[in-house]
């Protein structure tokens, strides 16, 4: 009985931290409280069977006192929130808007390369310097330089970055990835675009920063950069090694991704690697040995959540085995979870957090009824097959809420890879903490690594590019995330379920699919993104997807093509280009690169030849490319595209009985050509380009939608007095209409995060 009682306080903590993704949380935990002291009250009522467990279990002054810990923890979350001081430099982000500043301050963190190929670090911020401004600041800072800045960083130095101070902004993308909070949670709120840096003092040459460089240069040394760093991401993690984005990309596509996250799988190699060696010697020297082993791994590895879990559970279990005694897994990873969640409750939001205690708990309580399920395959095999399917189990309808996506040969992957990984973790561990020593021992031991590096990586190619590698299925509601977990703990906990596991798997799969197939047969929505250059929208109808522009590489490969998963769209039936410039062409390919394209018309006056080249370097081509004329139309399914004019481009779209006009392009007066040329009054103005007053009020439009920057807070004003509905997208976010909802931005009024002014 105390058993479950602290298992359901442990609960309480972590629902009560939950409670807050909603403002009003705290009504649904009082719900919930009254609800489980009134089942308790009425079991002592009514000799109904059903009750029976409720009378049997807490009483209502424990309900009540869980109530109260629930309601403490959601007040804690919020207490331990970081909020900016007096003197953070984010508060003067407003004062110094668009001028240069130079500010001074000391690198906390090693500088990384972004998938935009910036350096990215953090520095706590000393002073700042902007004309007339001079003053003395603090708070963290999140900083990128140019790829050729600040390759010699490291952390302790003292240095001054020259850039454009800017405040984070919440995602302007429906469902997009939230950096405002993701720097938040960190304590970050403002950020910096260096464009120079220098270095005032030198700070320390030794700390753990050193340590992890020296290992991953000692790995790299005989094995090469690429192979290096992915045997320094088995030991440190892949935050704390600069390993190429699409060697990461495909360990994610194929359901891989723990393998380069410091975690569980590898606390236990590590762990069980250490107790082989020392299995002759005795209990206590075996728990010293490990706890000094998990010690480095976690110093090595730095405090992040997965690893701290990880690293706890371990200790726990050498304590038990030298203890002698038998600990309730679930019992201690609810301890460990709760534990982490006092000293920094923001994790309860951390996704690496989530999974890795989602995983971990999967592997408790359900490899051991798989392994029973398998038992006609011998030991070693069914725990091959128990162990990913079980972590897949639990992490899956997780991933399907945050990504869309799902790994199709996620198993086989799993089963293929594990003795690499395990090779591969061993060795970099163990080569690791000689390279610390002696670095050219390290080296030496990591070559002897190649072969098995690069087997690893060949299968993890070969598997990303078979069929359907991934699944795009597209975002789960948190109805439906709630339901699927249910089942999974219902399959736990209760018998009657146990014995019903093809009726679970169906439910399962109705869940997932039968909301996403309404959804995909009858969704009608555009999106237009807050693009001004070049202007950007997905159009998604019943049948077919419509995409206008791509943006440039980074745009495509981190908003567009998360975007198209989110929604469940695995290919693109028609894309239009109205922008053939060299920066803008570099997106086609790489959105080609994660989704087919049925056909790709530019839409320009000059030849597309430029952009046919540009598409035939890459590896993937769309399935037709040609060019569209002006007063040339096409049809696609419910919707109809003619274009009307170049320089600037006008695009013409009847879209459910309604005229959209879209103005991209280098600006050249309309207002004459309007007034010779007959166009019909758009129900939806699109305005991409230079502000023309004139020529918005001769076309009339009922909905007005600006993507363009270069406004002033006049004319915004004198627009919105003129216009039923306007739209600023710097203001409003990315704008999407949908045939029940009309239009809807992605910031409340009450955000206001730009301004014209």
């Amino acid at each position: 009985m105390q058993a479950l009682n602290g298992a359901i306080l442990c609960i309480a903590w972590i629902v009560g931290l939950l409670s807050t993704a909603h403002p009003y949380g705290w009504l649904g935990l009082i719900g919930l409280g009254l609800g489980l002291m009134g089942m308790r009250a009425l079991s002592l009522r009514q000799p109904w069977p059903v009750l029976y467990p409720w009378r049997r279990g807490p009483t209502v002054i424990f309900w009540l006192g869980m109530l109260g810990l629930t309601l403490f923890a959601s007040l804690y979350f919020i207490m331990r929130t970081p909020t900016p001081g007096p003197q953070d430099i984010s508060r003067a982000v407003a004062e110094v808007s668009r001028s240069p500043v130079t500010v001074t301050g000391t690198v906390t963190t090693m500088p990384r390369l972004t998938r935009s190929q910036n350096i990215q670090f953090q520095m706590e911020a000393l002073k700042l310097q902007a004309k007339p401004t001079q003053k003395t600041v603090r708070g963290l800072l999140y900083v990128s330089l140019p790829p050729k800045q600040g390759l010699e960083l490291h952390p302790g130095q003292r240095i001054e970055v020259s850039g454009y101070l800017y405040k984070p902004r919440h995602s302007s993308t429906p469902q997009g990835f939230d950096f405002e909070d993701y720097l938040t949670r960190s304590g970050i709120f403002a950020g910096l675009r260096g464009k120079t840096v220098t270095v005032k003092q030198p700070g320390g040459t030794w700390g753990g920063w050193a340590v992890r460089q020296r290992i991953v240069r000692s790995h790299a040394r005989y094995l090469g950069p690429d192979k290096g760093a992915l045997v320094s991401a088995m030991v440190l993690g892949h935050r704390r090694v600069d390993l190429p984005f699409d060697l990461r990309n495909r360990f994610v596509k194929v359901g891989l991704a723990h393998a380069l996250a410091a975690s569980g799988f590898h606390v236990s190699i590590i762990l069980l690697g250490m107790l082989k060696v020392t299995s002759r010697l005795s209990p206590r020297t075996q728990l010293l040995t490990g706890l000094i082993g998990l010690s480095v791994f976690i110093f090595l590895s730095g405090f992040e959540p997965s690893v701290s879990r990880a690293v706890l559970m371990g200790m726990a279990g050498l304590a038990a085995v030298a203890a002698n005694r038998r600990l309730n897994p679930v019992g201690v990873l609810l301890v460990v979870a709760v534990g982490l969640l006092v000293i920094q409750p923001q994790w309860i939001w951390d996704l690496g957090f989530q999974l890795s205690f989602l995983a971990t708990l999967g592997l408790i309580v359900t490899v051991p009824p798989l392994t029973q399920k398998l038992d006609w395959l011998p030991p070693a095999i069914a725990s091959l097959f128990a162990v990913p399917i079980a972590a897949m189990l639990w992490t899956l309808p997780l991933q399907l809420y945050q990504f869309g996506i799902a790994p199709l040969y996620s198993l086989l992957a799993n089963l293929c890879t594990t003795p690499f990984l395990i090779l591969l973790t061993a060795g970099g561990f163990f080569s690791g903490i000689i390279s610390v020593v002696w670095p050219w021992a390290g080296s030496l031991l990591a070559w002897l690594l190649a072969i098995p590096t690069q087997g690893l990586i060949w299968l993890v190619t070969q598997i990303s590019q078979l069929p359907g590698a991934s699944i795009t299925l597209g975002t789960i509601s948190i109805g439906q995330l709630v339901l699927l977990y249910g089942l999974l703990v219902s399959a736990w906990l209760l018998p009657v379920w146990k014995q019903r596991l093809p009726l679970l798997i169906t439910l399962a799969s109705a869940i997932i699919i039968l909301p996403i197939w309404h959804h995909q047969v009858h969704r009608f929505q555009i999106t237009i993104f807050d693009r001004a250059t070049p202007p950007m929208m997905v159009m998604q109808q019943p049948g077919g997807t419509l995409v206008l522009n791509s943006g440039d590489r980074n745009i495509a490969s981190q908003t567009l093509v998360p975007f198209l998963q989110r929604q469940g769209i695995d290919q693109v039936d028609l894309a239009l280009a109205t922008d053939l410039r060299p920066r803008w062409r570099e997106g086609w390919p790489a959105l080609l690169q994660q989704v087919p394209l049925e056909q790709l018309i530019p839409i320009s006056l000059t030849d597309n030849t430029a952009l046919q080249e540009w598409i035939l370097k890459s590896q993937v081509q769309p399935k037709q490319l040609r060019l569209l004329q002006v007063g040339e139309q096409l049809i696609q399914n419910q919707t109809q595209i003619s274009v009307l004019r170049h320089q600037p481009t006008l695009l013409q779209f009847t879209v459910n009985q309604q005229n959209w006009l879209m103005v991209a392009g280098r600006y050249q007066s309309l207002l004459t050509w309007l007034q010779t040329t007959p166009v019909t009054s758009p129900q939806v103005l699109w305005w991409s380009t230079k502000v023309d007053l004139e020529a918005i009020k001769q076309l009339q439009p009922q909905v007005l939608i600006l993507t363009s920057r270069n406004i002033d807070a006049q004319s915004l004003s004198q627009l919105e007095r003129q216009i039923p509905q306007v739209f600023w997208t710097p203001r409003d976010g990315a704008v999407q209409w949908t045939r029940d909802r009309g239009f809807e931005s992605t910031f409340p009024l009450s955000e206001n995060p730009a301004s014209p002014l």
